[in-house]
């Protein structure tokens, strides 16, 4: 009998110590970046009329590139002073088309070993994402296409549900590794609702096999849970030269850092603001006669990157406020705060020249939606 009840304690600890998996001890930086903007830099409009729908900006070299939605072509390319070069990329099924408007892939483009520009661009409807040479397209006048591939979504899946059957669909995040369209770093997660008994995914995959990832990938799934919350959503970019990702949290006070070539994790945090596990703010609204439960408060919305800090669009404000200001937060690649500006006006799709320390930005809430430029100089002294 004393065995017996020796071998039940036994299993019941091996039970519980399986079951209840710790969650990771990533390191967490508390940093006190808010309301650390001091000085109001102006927006100017620029002198230019813009393609119509504009979904994603770059800067390279002395190029500005915009995606567009615009009948007349889906990339238009610009000079650093904003004279149109040329317009590529037109509807259509040849191999230098796109079924439909590309994706802007969290800002990425780099230089090939010939030294031409790349960018990379992701055809949905086509299930492909094709790299243009942008260099070459110049030259030549045409779209160039110099490498595609066929990508494997993952296929609808229905889960039952309180008797219900609910059809998930997956939706991807893709960032670019060793500057390669080959080789990606991945994100899923549902698109309908808080529904999901699978966790936040992270996958790597190199052409079409899924090769292992690193522990600090394990450990952010953990940490993230098998439930989409409103607080884990956030955006991801990766540095211009290094496989070093960031990731903005949209409504909670975290920026995320994956350096995937050290396998090393961090966190910076707003002190004293509220943690993972704590439920943010939220408010309900009502939509088709159904009632929803969403964020109140909107933090990170957007980076722009250099190769030795990035600047993150800080708001925490309600997502229903107008006339928003938001602060500039400047960070380096270690995670120190720097400092911080307020801007006069909300941009998207921000894009940096260094050589002339302008930021510029789409006004979206304005009818005509004009470039807008924020002079930096006085900002960054380094």
């Amino acid at each position: 009998m004393k065995t017996f009840t020796l071998s039940v304690t036994f299993a019941v600890a091996l039970s519980l110590l399986f079951s209840c998996k710790p969650k990771p001890k990533i390191e967490v930086l508390e940093t006190d970046y808010r309301n650390k903007s001091g000085i109001t830099v102006e927006g100017v409009p620029v002198d230019i009329e813009m393609p119509l729908s504009v979904h994603g900006m770059f800067h390279i070299d002395s190029l500005n590139i915009v995606l567009t939605e615009d009948p007349r072509g889906y990339v238009f390319v610009y000079s650093d002073s904003w004279e149109l070069l040329d317009i590529f990329a037109h509807k259509g099924r040849a191999r230098n088309e796109f079924l439909d408007y590309p994706s802007w892939n969290s800002g990425q483009i780099f230089k090939g070993a010939d030294d031409h520009i790349l960018l990379p661009l992701s055809d949905r409807r086509a299930r492909s994402i094709k790299l243009m040479d942008i260099t070459e397209s110049l030259a030549s006048h045409r779209a160039v296409i110099t490498d595609s591939r066929y990508f494997e979504f993952d296929d609808l899946t229905t889960i039952e549900e309180d008797n219900q059957y609910i059809t998930l669909a997956s939706s991807f995040t893709f960032l670019y590794l060793d500057d390669n369209i080959h080789h990606t770093v991945e994100t899923t997660e549902a698109d309908f609702y808080d529904i999901l008994h699978d966790p936040i995914e992270y996958r790597i995959r190199y052409d079409t096999a899924f090769i292992e990832k690193p522990g600090i990938l394990t450990d952010m799934e953990r940490l993230v849970g098998p439930n989409r919350q409103s607080k884990f959503i956030r955006s991801h970019y990766r540095h211009p030269k290094r496989n070093l990702i960031i990731e903005l949290f949209m409504y909670n006070d975290y920026i995320a850092f994956l350096d995937l070539d050290n396998n090393k994790s961090f966190f910076v945090h707003q002190k004293d603001a509220i943690t993972f596990d704590q439920e943010i703010e939220t408010k309900v609204i009502e939509q088709d006669g159904d009632s929803f439960k969403v964020p109140a408060f909107l933090k990170f919305n957007g980076a722009v990157l250099t190769d030795s800090f990035f600047m993150a669009s800080y708001y925490d404000v309600t997502l229903d406020q107008t006339d928003v200001k938001p602060q500039l937060l400047f960070f380096d690649w270690d995670g120190n705060f720097i400092k911080s500006v307020r801007l006069s006006k909300a941009t998207n799709y921000n894009v940096y020249d260094p050589k002339t320390k302008t930021l510029y930005g789409i006004d979206r809430h304005s009818e005509d939606e004009p470039l807008i430029s924020f002079d930096l100089s006085s900002i960054i002294d380094w």
